[in-house]
């Protein structure tokens, strides 16, 4: 069964208020999830290639060397004109950087840009490992490490990113909730967020702080997830203060399989504004 339109949420629901918490894409949550479940990216043979590049940034948040994976769409000038898209990427717990590259997210980007359905743009994704789990702090150091060193390392590296209005984060599982998250804290630099099957809360302060700024946002979750409650309190929460929220679940698990399954579904949402 496939769920989707526009609705809204309460909160996500986490074991520390404001925070995203412990759950991960490898804590099973029903008989599907604990079978193997890998990756099965989109590919297009014939289309472009961006490239990959590998990247690391020394950072005071974190206390550590954090690894970048950057996705440069073909014929990407870093120094051309600003309004290059920027879509940072956030994993789900246990993972790293890799994630999102394991389930696809740089093949299906060569598959839509190479396509013309949506316009090329640059995807991040970070590590951040030593302190997802961090809820301490205010801001606490995951959401200092994405916003005040990331993105202007970033946008030094390559003039050619725009502003706020082309500018997406998005995560996976806990990921999800710290893209959100950010999100909410940060309007300012995001115009739009995702939560792919997302677990964390979000306080009534952050909820409408993503309805003042008419943020974008998305969240899914498999049928077979045991976070589809709280993701669906969440859409109608975020619904019932003004804001509208695509929130979709299609079958599956809390798993990789699945999130490839929607990679392209994605990068068509990241990019639907641009």
């Amino acid at each position: 069964m496939v769920v989707a339109g526009f609705i809204g949420t309460a909160s996500l629901l986490a074991s520390c208020g404001g925070r995203p918490s412990a759950s991960d894409q490898k804590r099973p949550t029903s008989t599907r999830q604990t079978q193997a479940a890998p990756a099965a990216p989109p590919s297009c043979p014939d289309a472009p290639k961006g490239k990959v590049l590998s990247k690391s940034l020394t950072s005071q948040a974190t206390g550590g060397t954090e690894r970048l994976r950057i996705y440069a769409p073909p014929g990407f000038e870093p120094a051309a004109s600003p309004s290059v898209p920027l879509l940072v990427l956030l994993h789900g717990g246990s993972a790293d950087e890799t994630q999102w590259l394991d389930v696809g997210a740089a093949s299906a980007a060569d598959c839509l840009i190479g396509s013309g359905e949506i316009k090329p743009m640059v995807i991040v994704a970070v590590d951040g490992g030593r302190v997802e789990g961090r809820g301490d702090g205010s801001p606490p150091a995951m959401e200092r490490f994405v916003a005040d060193e990331l993105l202007p390392y970033l946008h030094k590296e390559y003039p050619s990113l725009g502003g706020r209005d082309v500018t997406s984060i998005g995560g996976i599982s806990r990921g999800g909730g710290w893209a959100l998250f950010i999100a909410a804290d940060r309007p300012d630099l995001f115009s739009a967020a995702g939560g792919h099957s997302p677990s964390g809360r979000l306080t009534p302060k952050q909820e409408q702080s993503l309805a003042a700024h008419d943020s974008r946002i998305w969240l899914d979750v498999g049928d077979d997830d045991s976070l589809r409650p709280s993701t669906f309190e969440l859409a109608e929460s975020l619904r019932s203060i003004g804001l509208g929220v695509r929130a979709t679940t299609w079958p599956g698990g809390h798993n990789r399989l699945y999130w490839s399954d929607h990679v392209e579904d994605y990068l068509r949402f990241y990019a639907r504004a641009w």
